[in-house]
């Protein structure tokens, strides 16, 4: 076997990690911007039968997330054993 060692310095790691840390954020933000829009309290509309609907979109939304969330877990399990 041929015992190479990649010459890696403490610089490269410094760099790799501000890079990382920078994704990091990136991605922090975005997340924070879009999980706003789910979670900010609603608009005040002039019918009040938009508003009911609205709710009950947005939580039919959520229910949907949370059963496919449960059926990829079941099948994630049942993929493991």
């Amino acid at each position: 076997m041929n015992n190479q060692q990649n010459n890696i310095t403490l610089e490269d790691i410094t760099r790799q990690k501000a890079a990382l840390r920078k994704r990091i954020s990136t991605q922090k933000e975005k997340m924070s911007t879009l999980s706003q829009g789910f979670i900010a309290p609603l608009k005040p509309t002039a019918k009040k039968s938009s508003a009911v609907m609205g709710v009950f979109n947005k939580s039919m939304i959520v229910f949907d997330g949370v059963l496919i969330g449960y059926k990829l877990l079941r099948k994630f399990k049942k993929m493991i054993r």
